[in-house]
């Protein structure tokens, strides 16, 4: 299992998030909001922005992606 020794509380979700912010991953939760929500603060940690997309089975899975800061 994954763990940071800095910091051995921390979950293997957050770790990966880390290590690979662009990994595409399915959100926890019991309704798409939840599901949202989740992948929203996930992808906000690493400054990204989150990107649903569907899957062949018909749920959402979510992408961090880049924000764009051309203002």
């Amino acid at each position: 299992m994954l763990r940071d020794s800095d910091n051995p509380e921390k979950s293997w979700e957050d770790l990966e998030a880390e290590l690979l912010p662009h990994r595409p991953f399915y959100a926890p939760g019991e309704t798409e909001i939840e599901k949202d929500l989740y992948a929203k603060r996930r992808c906000a940690q690493q400054k990204m922005k989150a990107e649903k997309r569907p899957d062949i089975a018909g749920r959402s899975y979510y992408y961090c992606t880049e924000t764009n800061n051309d203002d």
